[in-house]
């Protein structure tokens, strides 16, 4: 019997309106650079699946709602000061 492990994908699309530290990560560093599957290295998903859930990410609701509204630089810092307290 194999038992299935919930990858990361999987928790966010049950949370897909939720707001999960994964995807805070990716959004933080997804501004950083602009690339995703960097951004998906740095937020900890693992080389294997970067690139797919790095342009998965991409399209999320949440990230999308967050790439709308243009952050300045000390907004950038205080959402980056909460997730390193976090």
């Amino acid at each position: 019997m194999r038992i299935r492990q919930v990858g990361f994908s999987s928790r966010l699309k049950a949370h897909r309106k939720i707001l999960t530290l994964e995807t805070l990560k990716f959004i933080v560093e997804f501004f950083k650079d602009g690339n995703a599957r960097m951004a998906a290295l740095r937020s900890g998903i693992p080389e294997n699946y970067a690139t797919r859930q790095g342009q998965w990410l991409k399209k999320h609701p949440i990230v999308l709602a967050a790439m709308e509204n243009e952050l300045d630089h000390r907004e950038m810092l205080g959402l980056q000061n909460a997730l390193a307290k976090i």
